[in-house]
């Protein structure tokens, strides 16, 4: 963490939303293990077929393997979503200025001023899990598409 805040820090990006932003763009490791499984678990023969019919592989990529895995990107999506949504020591470490706070912090800065209003902050809390509840359960046909995510019968 160190490192990572220096690193911001001499980018200027300490006090912004930056440091929160950009890292999840460049590839969590977990990210790129699911969808290279994923990609390894669709079979040979549709980029081998795509390659017979003159496809390039860019081609092949952005037509037939990017639609399969449209399941698996959002997967990841709601995954990191969820990770950046409830991510409270991230916001702790870069951001300074409390108007820019996340709800996270903005929750533990209410106990701080409030003292443990037990009510109150479950009210909170269930109001921030409400996103996450709402894009499960619109990215619900999606996940149970991938489970036969190679669209070949038989």
């Amino acid at each position: 963490m160190i490192p990572l805040f220096l690193l911001f820090n001499q980018l200027g990006w300490v006090g912004t939303n930056l440091p929160l932003i950009v890292p999840a763009f460049f590839g969590v490791p977990f990210s790129i293990f699911l969808l290279r499984q994923f990609f390894k678990g669709l079979p040979d023969t549709l980029r081998e077929a795509a390659k017979i019919d003159g496809a390039s592989e860019w081609r092949i990529y952005w037509q037939i393997m990017f639609p399969l895995a449209k399941p698996a990107v959002l997967a990841i999506a709601l995954f990191q979503f969820m990770a950046s949504w409830t991510d409270f020591l991230g916001p702790l470490i870069y951001l300074t200025n409390e108007a820019s706070y996340t709800l996270s912090l903005g929750l533990q800065q209410f106990q701080n001023q409030q003292g443990s209003q037990w009510h109150m902050m479950m009210a909170v809390s269930t109001l921030m899990t409400l996103p996450i509840i709402i894009l499960f359960f619109f990215m619900q046909k999606t996940f149970i598409k991938g489970i036969t995510f190679t669209g070949i019968k038989g």
